[in-house]
């Protein structure tokens, strides 16, 4: 029992909030926001991502430099297999992916990815390529994992294109 609970610990929290916004948007102060989606803005972002939203409830962080967009940064906390897992996803002004952070992770640590095949996400646009398999790489042993985090990813680019840039 002691072994169980000794392994839940370890794989929890992996990334603070603010530790993970200093790493998305050093140097800078983003300002929160929280996004309540309409029944049809949920509908649209559900079918550009082909993944279901966990909550019309959405996080944001908008960064600025100049007086301009410098990035924006949504939370996604889903369910993985049995567990929830937390994924800060970072957006470029454009739209593409700058980065993915995992911030909590309820599995066992041993079906986390590791960082190394997070980076190969950065630069990911909302395409038929953000799928593992096609233009994601697949990871032995983390195949649900990888898949809820890229769906995490296009929920938020989704959200970013259709609802956040898409009202500008």
């Amino acid at each position: 029992m002691l072994l169980l609970a000794a392994a839940r610990a370890r794989a929890g929290v992996i990334l603070t909030e603010k530790a993970a916004l200093e790493r998305a948007f050093p140097g800078q102060q983003p300002e929160r926001r929280t996004l309540y989606l309409t029944k049809e803005q949920v509908a649209a972002v559900q079918k550009a991502a082909r993944s279901r939203l966990p909550s019309p409830i959405v996080t944001l962080w908008e960064a600025r430099a100049d007086g301009k967009v410098a990035g924006r940064a949504y939370l996604d906390t889903h369910v993985v297999r049995t567990m929830p897992e937390t994924v800060l996803t970072v957006a470029e002004p454009d739209g593409r992916l700058r980065m993915a952070l995992v911030l909590q992770f309820g599995e066992p640590s041993d079906y986390l990815p590791r960082e190394r095949w997070l980076t190969t996400l950065s630069g990911k646009v909302l395409a038929d390529d953000l799928w593992p398999g096609r233009g994601v790489h697949r990871v032995t042993g983390s195949t649900l994992t990888v898949q809820a985090l890229t769906d995490a990813v296009r929920r938020c680019l989704a959200v970013d294109a259709l609802v956040v840039r898409g009202a500008r």
